[in-house]
């Protein structure tokens, strides 16, 4: 199965960035225009990013939640955009004053070269948002 992978070192706590993937506020100041989370085993992730065809809201559910060092979401085989039937693995290590941020994100759907090109693009650009974020 296609998988992007994408790793980054930002300085700031595990906390920091747990918090930034993990609560509305903290998503809407790096990935997306509107968010709302319940993070918790089962809970639920709505993200709506505004693209040039209006906006794109991916949906789905938390399976694995372990504060500070592991999020797992599953997306919705009905979600409309890319992440459709999708998994999304963060893992976070710290490592000095740095904190390594590690994105597995797999699906089906990445087996279109387009697409994962696409995804593959979007994440380069939202870690750095997402460090430049935090480090800003």
């Amino acid at each position: 199965m296609p998988t992007v992978r994408r790793q980054i070192s930002v300085e700031a706590s595990p906390r920091a960035i747990w918090a930034a993937l993990t609560t509305p506020d903290g998503l809407k100041s790096w990935l997306a225009d509107d968010a709302t989370v319940i993070a918790s085993p089962a809970g639920r992730v709505s993200i709506t990013v505004e693209g040039d065809e209006g906006p794109l809201t991916e949906t789905g559910r938390f399976h694995t939640v372990r504060p500070t060092s592991k999020l797992e979401i599953h997306f919705d085989k009905f979600s409309p955009g890319p992440w459709k039937s999708t998994a999304l693995t963060w893992t976070l290590a710290r490592e000095g004053n740095q904190t390594v941020v590690n994105l597995v994100h797999t699906g089906d759907s990445f087996d279109d070269a387009a697409v994962f090109k696409e995804v593959d693009d979007a994440w380069r650009r939202a870690l750095v948002a997402l460090r430049d974020g935090l480090e800003g």
